[in-house]
């Protein structure tokens, strides 16, 4: 109230020429009061003390609940302060949250919601908007803003047991005929020791229970890199099955990449699309391990169809220039026309293992497999589930069994 100081002034004059005591009660009474909600009001707003507790990262069809902890750390009341909290319509049931409360001196308000991760992506929760003044309005309203934070939902991932590939390319530990690669983690047997054995190959265990030198049989194995590219240039796909198509083929990069890791292969992801936090681009090196694999699906948790004029093959044709001679590099991509086709021929022709994955259904894919025969790679219609344990169980019924080494 911005007149109040003005009218406060005209009750001390007529209380002077009157001599009212009542006036001059009112005048103390009405100025205090007004003086303590300005003073109050800012000093409450300032010290209040708002978190937000929620797990950041949740997998598909996770129910994430979140909790917000609002403490008044002065000895002052807080008549009202309004909580008006935003949140993503596709993870929550109502678009946002808007509550009043009354806050005694330290007290504290506990807010709890859920949300409900059923689409892929990174999603803001928040902002979160304060509000508060004084009982009178005396005080200007005063009003406070609560930094974004996000939940990032990793995309589904399919469970793969085995892929019908080429068994030249290393998509997981394989067992292999050739002596020269042996995996330290897959030990089949021991046998004595002989001159020249590295004393790293000792079972220590087994020679001291046998009172003689055993040395360590690993089992042949090939493991090299590999390296996902993800085609999400917008216009490449069908403007009608954009959506569920460039979905699709983030699932079976996902997918892929979960088998892979499964497998104790290095796996690395490359992106042809936009991120939607902007942080960065959406690439990683072949890497091993768990914690590498959850920065990949972070990554196509936050892939997003892109508009750009630069095609997909001479993106890939970039990308996969820093990759090792041999690498092998699954092409994720809505269609295996010429141009794809050729585009990846010049990957395979550079000492590349390409697998070319189409994701939109195919009339004729027998000439796309055909052509892609002939260029030097592989090429396989996964546009939908069916297709994919189609594929498995071609797998499964071509893996091959070695002498002494399980498949």
């Amino acid at each position: 109230m911005r007149e109040l100081p003005y009218l406060l002034v005209i009750l001390v004059l007529v209380a002077l020429l009157l001599r009212l005591d009542f006036v001059f009660y009112m005048i103390y009474v009405v100025g205090g009061v007004w003086l303590l909600a300005r003073w109050a009001t800012p000093r409450s707003m300032d010290r209040l003390t708002v978190q937000r507790s929620f797990v950041s990262h949740a997998f598909l069809g996770e129910t994430i609940p979140v909790r917000l902890e609002l403490l008044n750390r002065t000895r002052l009341l807080m008549p009202w302060l309004r909580v008006h909290e935003s949140l993503p319509p596709d993870l929550a049931s109502t678009a946002q949250i808007s509550r009043v409360y009354t806050l005694r001196p330290r007290e504290e308000v506990s807010i709890t919601y859920d949300l409900h991760c059923q689409r892929r992506g990174v999603y803001p929760i928040g902002p979160l908007q304060l509000t508060s003044g004084d009982v009178f309005g005396f005080a200007a309203v005063q009003s406070r803003g609560e930094a974004v934070q996000y939940l990032t939902v990793y995309p589904r991932i399919i469970p793969l047991v085995g892929l019908a590939l080429p068994s030249r390319l290393p998509f997981g530990v394989l067992a292999s005929p050739q002596r020269l690669f042996e995996d330290p983690a897959r030990l089949r047997g021991v046998r004595p020791y002989q001159a020249g054995d590295s004393q790293r190959r000792i079972h220590w265990k087994a020679s001291a229970h046998s009172d003689s030198l055993l040395v360590k049989q690993l089992a042949p194995a090939i493991s090299l890199e590999s390296t996902i590219l993800l085609n999400l240039r917008g216009a490449e796909y069908e403007r009608q099955r954009r959506h569920d198509a460039s979905e699709w083929a983030i699932v079976l990069a996902a997918s892929l990449a979960a088998y892979l890791e499964s497998q104790r292969q290095a796996v690395g992801l490359a992106v042809h699309g936009v991120d939607a936090l902007a942080v960065s681009a959406l690439q990683a090196p072949p890497r091993p391990g768990r914690p590498h694999l959850m920065k990949v699906l972070e990554l196509l948790a936050r892939a997003e169809l892109i508009d750009s004029d630069d095609p997909f093959v001479a993106w890939a044709r970039r990308t996969a220039a820093s990759l090792g001679w041999g690498a092998t590099v699954i092409a994720v991509t809505p269609n295996g026309d010429e141009a794809t086709c050729q585009g990846l021929h010049a990957l395979a022709r550079a000492g590349l293992n390409v697998v070319m994955a189409v994701v939109e259904p195919y009339g004729r894919f027998a000439v796309v497999q055909e052509r892609a025969r002939r260029l030097g790679f592989s090429a396989h219609l996964l546009a939908s589930e069916d297709d994919l344990e189609r594929l498995q169980a071609l797998s499964i019924a071509r893996t091959p069994v070695f002498r002494g080494v399980a498949p």
